[in-house]
């Protein structure tokens, strides 16, 4: 608005050259200057000139076909998939089945919760280190001096006294032991501590607490025994699965953990009493309101939920901008996404645009680059094209010596100590010279030897190899056609098709040969 509009773009470039050499008539031939090649550099307060708001009016013109186009192409991805879709639904038994009654989940979204009653919640234990772990869930009940204010001193000789409790208190702390190491170990592994879950306790605590005007100083009436014990009965009657066989008991059992460990975290029998400072009538009501909200977060048999699903994908796709432009260039990034993505996966492509392969290294490999990098070296597979900086064809004609000043010096030396013993006379005057490019040899972890090697174990003896050092200044390989007969007035002729049965090996060469 008020400094410089800057550069307009088509397809994640600069504007292209729309006449021979140039964008605009108004500018000479091949010139690159920013202000031909579509840089605003005016504000909109000081206004654009002609040629700017010509390129502003072309860069804009790209979003509303874009626009246009992507309504329809997501329009029709989510067409597709309600058609797909549109019979699923849940059943009165709490499977997911369509209309030929095949079942597609036995259990919806394998938890049963409708995902209008779900919302983020916080897992308190999961974060916490030992002390404050202790300290919130643990009561000291070693320590002779422990008088807590959260208790009464009925309950805290209880507690003292009486063997049983302690067992069972001790037996509560072990659980949430348990359920912390399950919560990190298998379930939330990546240490995330918020999760989507039915029933917000957080938001019942506080509502309790106006409601029911509870005064945080003062002590709570309830025995903590009362509050394992409602917990415990709680747990059993939020139902998902109902039945008694053995695959209903599991489903039970998977689909009402994660909701159970945050409940037990929640309503510690300690944090019930020191931190919410609870009354029992309070304490009831809460239990049964997460007893009503629970059923009610149970969706509801008969919902449409294949519709709802193909909404759900539709809904972004809407959103999803059509081709992303935004790594233009950049070709590791350069990976299809937005729409395109979406097509293919949908259509289940054959061919895709980008296929990329993620490969996890073994632990001890993946320290050090160096071994990684071997690793992407075998796997990757690498053609003589890749690591060709430029080819040559040359007439040549004295085999032991050449008319490449370059390459004096490394033929002289190869003829005085020659590997193999070759003829001159069977070798074809005509050179093919492949220059490499250094820095894809290194990248690639090759050798001159080694392509040398891969070369001859493809043609054997019927192209002689020669090659620089692998120091030199510049990696050059240079291969000539041998034939059994000595090159003779009849072999004069067939020696000038060498130069097109040398382009062919060439072009043969850099496609097919793997390194």
């Amino acid at each position: 608005m008020a400094a410089c509009v800057g550069q307009q773009n088509v397809e994640g470039k600069q504007i292209p050259f729309g006449f021979s050499g140039r964008t605009l008539p108004h500018f000479t031939k091949d010139d690159c200057g920013p202000e031909s090649r579509g840089f605003v550099e005016n504000s909109y307060l000081r206004g654009l000139t002609p040629q700017e708001f010509f390129f502003h009016a072309v860069g804009g013109r790209e979003g509303l076909i874009d626009t246009a186009v992507k309504t329809f192409e997501t329009g029709y991805i989510q067409r597709r998939l309600v058609k797909a879709m549109e019979d699923i639904m849940v059943k009165y038994d709490g499977t997911v089945r369509n209309s030929l009654g095949d079942v597609i989940q036995f259990l919806y979204g394998e938890h049963g919760m409708d995902a209008v009653w779900i919302e983020e919640q916080k897992l308190d234990s999961l974060q916490l280190k030992k002390d404050e772990f202790d300290n919130s869930f643990r009561y000291e009940l070693d320590d002779e001096k422990w008088k807590p204010n959260y208790l009464l001193p009925v309950h805290v000789d209880d507690l003292k006294t009486i063997i049983e409790f302690r067992n069972v208190l001790e037996a509560e702390v072990q659980k949430l032991e348990t359920d912390r190491f399950q919560l990190g170990t298998e379930i939330a592994t990546n240490g995330a501590n918020t999760w989507p879950m039915p029933v917000n306790l957080k938001r019942l605590i506080w509502n309790a607490q106006k409601t029911f005007q509870i005064d945080t100083r003062t002590c709570s009436d309830m025995h903590p025994m009362e509050i394992v014990e409602a917990i415990d009965k709680l747990q059993e009657r939020l139902k998902v699965v109902h039945g008694d066989d053995a695959m209903s008991i599991e489903a039970q059992k998977n689909a009402t953990l994660f909701f159970n460990i945050h409940l037990r975290a929640t309503f510690a029998s300690k944090r019930v009493l020191n931190e919410y400072r609870l009354t029992r009538e309070a304490f009831e009501w809460i239990i049964d309101e997460i007893l009503s909200r629970f059923s009610q977060s149970l969706v509801a048999p008969g919902e449409m939920i294949g519709c709802v699903a193909a909404q759900s994908i539709g809904e972004p796709a809407t959103q999803m901008i059509l081709n992303t432009f935004h790594y233009a260039g950049v070709s590791a990034k350069n990976v299809t996404l937005g729409v395109p993505r979406l097509r293919e996966i949908i259509n289940v492509a054959k061919k895709i645009k980008t296929p990329s392969l993620s490969v996890y290294l073994k632990p001890e490999v993946n320290k050090k680059k160096e071994l990684a990098k071997n690793v992407q070296c075998a796997l990757e597979y690498t053609t003589l094209r890749s690591v060709t900086h430029a080819t040559e064809i040359w007439y040549d004609p004295d085999p032991t010596g050449t008319i490449i000043e370059e390459d004096v010096e490394f033929v002289q030396s190869y003829y005085e100590m020659p590997d193999e013993d070759i003829d001159p006379d069977k070798i074809s005057p005509w050179l093919l010279r492949i220059e490499l490019d250094r820095e894809m040899m290194v990248d690639k972890n090759l050798s001159m030897a080694d392509i040398a090697e891969k070369i001859n174990s493809e043609f054997h003896d019927d192209l002689s190899c020669i090659f620089s050092d692998d120091n030199a200044d510049k990696l050059i390989l240079r291969l000539r056609i041998t034939s059994d007969e000595a090159l003779n007035g009849d072999m004069k002729d067939e020696s000038a098709e060498d130069d097109v049965f040398l382009k062919k090996i060439e072009s043969n060469m850099l496609t097919e040969m793997a390194l």
